[in-house]
């Protein structure tokens, strides 16, 4: 067995931010959405391949086994299940494959998803009950007996039904962008690559039901959302660039005809520019660990922690560490900021 990540999206949902950064690569809980699924991937003893877009290329370039579609924006790209079949074609895969979307965080590892596989394909679950920030009708939904209510019979059940999208949804129960398929549907894949204009793997697993092909379904405990509902970086979907260079990402929203609401991704190793402004300036740090220099005197900083710079006081933030720092400032506008 193999394993498949799919980062080759463009983010559309993100914005400004989707636009500079794929989200495999967005820190969440001290690494990136890719390390943690490589990390949970490996716990199994799997051998992780990557597909990404020629766009964002540079930022896979330290990793093993990357698959570069030729895509550089949303309509040149290939869809999740083509892929999914250009990889398989690509490396002649001739195992099972599971496939993980890289736009998802999970808490908990792959291991009870690994062990429940029994040869048919199978689709990672969480139910979502009366979460206000997922709204199933917005993913794809299933249905399964005891699907209508928490907890469901066992943690592992065969599909009675799978939807793409559909008002109303089926139930709570949604799927992940987890799969894990067998080589024998490998050829069925490829015929529904050519025949279909619908390649979102939700569309493939409808397919397969109405073949007659039973598809299992296994629920994930603990924490999973798509990182594209990240609330801070949904702030920032209309933002303006201010820097993109090999240093940082710097993005500006103002909040109203005073206020500028900041973002800054320093990436590994790197340190801001060393300035100072006329107005006062409040630093949130939402990702990642470094330093923070006000008026000579440098102090360590990380997640959750707030800083102050008071008018006319020189700053500047250094990421001292080997993964991206992100932070969140707001101030009054001046000059060209805002």
């Amino acid at each position: 067995m193999k394993a498949l990540i799919l980062a080759g999206g463009f983010a559309r949902r993100l914005g400004t931010i989707g636009e500079l950064l794929p989200k495999a690569m967005i820190m969440e809980r001290g690494d990136t959405i890719l390390n943690h699924l490589l990390q949970k991937i490996r716990a199994v003893n799997l051998e992780p391949i990557i597909t990404t877009n020629k766009k964002f290329a540079r930022f896979f370039s330290g990793y093993e086994k990357v698959i570069v579609e030729e895509a550089m924006a949303e309509e040149q790209k290939l869809g999740a299940v083509s892929s999914i079949w250009n990889a398989i074609r690509e490396l002649k895969i001739d195992e099972d494959l599971m496939v993980v979307c890289a736009d998802n965080y999970f808490s908990s590892g792959f291991e009870g998803f690994i062990s429940s596989y029994t040869g048919e394909p199978l689709v990672g679950v969480y139910y979502v009950g009366q979460n206000p920030e997922m709204n199933p009708e917005e993913m794809a939904t299933v249905k399964f007996e005891g699907s209508d209510g928490y907890p469901p019979p066992a943690n592992s059940f065969f599909f009675t039904d799978f939807k793409e999208k559909v008002k109303p949804p089926l139930s709570n129960y949604v799927s992940t962008g987890v799969y894990l398929f067998p080589k024998r549907i490998f050829p069925i894949l490829g015929d529904f690559c050519r025949n279909s204009k619908r390649d979102a793997p939700g569309f493939f697993i409808q397919h397969l039901m109405e073949r007659g092909e039973k598809v299992k379904g296994y629920l994930f405990n603990g924490e999973w959302y798509d990182v594209s509902h990240k609330s801070y970086l949904q702030a920032f979907r209309e933002a303006r660039v201010i820097k993109n260079d090999e240093r940082y990402i710097v993005c500006d929203r103002g909040v109203d005809e005073n206020l500028v609401l900041s973002i800054t991704i320093l990436h590994a190793g790197k340190q801001t520019t060393g300035h100072s402004h006329p107005v006062g300036e409040v630093y949130f740090f939402v990702e990642g660990e470094g330093e923070i220099e006000t008026d000579g005197r440098r102090r360590r900083v990380r997640e959750k922690d707030v800083v102050t710079i008071a008018p006319n006081e020189f700053h500047r933030v250094y990421n001292v560490q080997d993964k991206d720092l992100i932070f969140i400032s707001v101030f009054e506008r001046y000059g060209e900021r805002g």
